[in-house]
């Protein structure tokens, strides 16, 4: 659905442009699929939602537009609004097997990390406006938002990693207070 908007947004433009965009976004998720750019392409050419022209300029389709726009909304299911992929706190499912100084060195390597992410992409929001794309600006505010998310998370756990719990304790409460103290007024 990416190639396909990517067509709608951009096109007419070649496959190669496409896996360009791909391969320069700040999402490794889009990064890594630059590669699959002329496949995804040759599919949607044989399922009719892009037109190749004979100087291999691709467009999208009619059909390509109204399956595109059935995609983007207004409907949405459970599953696109839950998804969400986090290689960091998928790590601390399986902390336990660092040593505990090395619990705290991933989360502060992690903040660090998250804190050059924060940067480049509050830059793509000019980047979007020297495009002349409102919508991409708009998507890249989420990105951002995410981000302080991710670092206030680490943050908040931080002092809960370097002073574990006993198992006793009601984790429970002490974690929900925690969060009701970091929550922002209103």
């Amino acid at each position: 659905m990416t190639i396909l908007g990517l067509t709608w947004l951009r096109g007419p433009c070649t496959v190669y442009a496409v896996m360009k965009e791909l391969a320069a976004s700040e999402s490794t998720y889009y990064r890594s699929r630059a590669g699959t750019a002329y496949s995804v392409v040759n599919r949607l050419v044989k399922f009719g939602l892009i037109h190749q022209a004979e100087d291999n300029s691709i467009s999208i389709t009619e059909p390509g537009t109204a399956t595109l726009q059935k995609w983007v909304g207004p409907s949405i299911e459970q599953a696109d609004i839950a998804h969400t992929v986090d290689w960091v706190r998928l790590r601390f499912f399986f902390l336990e097997c660092l040593a505990p100084a090395d619990r705290l060195t991933l989360i502060d390597r992690c903040l660090e990390g998250l804190a050059e992410f924060e940067q480049r992409c509050l830059n793509l929001i000019q980047v979007n406006q020297e495009l002349g794309e409102y919508f991409g600006a708009l998507a890249t505010v989420n990105i951002v938002m995410e981000t302080r998310a991710r670092m206030r998370w680490l943050r908040l756990i931080r002092p809960f990693i370097e002073n574990p719990l006993p198992p006793d304790a009601d984790w429970t409460r002490a974690l929900i207070e925690a969060m009701e103290k970091d929550a922002p007024p209103g």
